[in-house]
C-alpha cells in the first residue's frame, strides 16, 4: 500500500467532515480553484494553509505536515533513480529518532 499525498488526505478529511469543496475553501479563506489544485496534487498548500485546514477538519496538524513533507519529497524526487535509497536512508533516520538519544 503506497502512503497517501497530502491533497489525497485533505479530500479524505473534507469528505469526512461533510463540507463541500466550496464551503471548506471558504472557511479556510482559500480560493475553491485553490483547494482544487492541492487536493488534485498539482500544488502543494503552505504551512499557515495546513494548519488552517487541520482546525477545520479537526486533524492533528503534525501529522498533516508530516504528509506535505512526503508529498513535496516525492513530488521533487519520486522518479529520480535513487529514490528508494532516499527513502530506505529516511526509514532508518526515523527509526533511530524514535529510539532517542542513547
Amino acid at each position: 500500500m503506497n502512503p497517501q499525498t497530502i491533497g489525497e488526505t485533505l479530500r479524505e478529511l473534507r469528505e469526512a467532515q461533510g463540507l463541500s469543496m466550496r464551503k471548506a475553501a471558504a472557511l479556510a479563506d482559500l480560493d475553491q480553484a485553490a483547494l482544487s489544485r492541492i487536493e488534485n496534487g498539482h500544488r502543494l498548500p503552505t504551512t499557515a494553509q495546513l494548519a488552517t485546514l487541520a482546525a477545520i477538519y479537526e486533524h492533528d496538524p503534525e501529522a498533516l505536515l508530516a504528509i506535505n513533507a512526503y508529498s513535496e519529497f516525492k513530488q521533487k524526487h519520486g522518479r529520480a533513480p535513487y529514490y528508494a535509497d532516499c527513502v530506505h536512508l529516511l526509514h532508518e533516520d526515523a527509526a533511530a529518532y524514535r529510539k532517542g538519544p542513547p
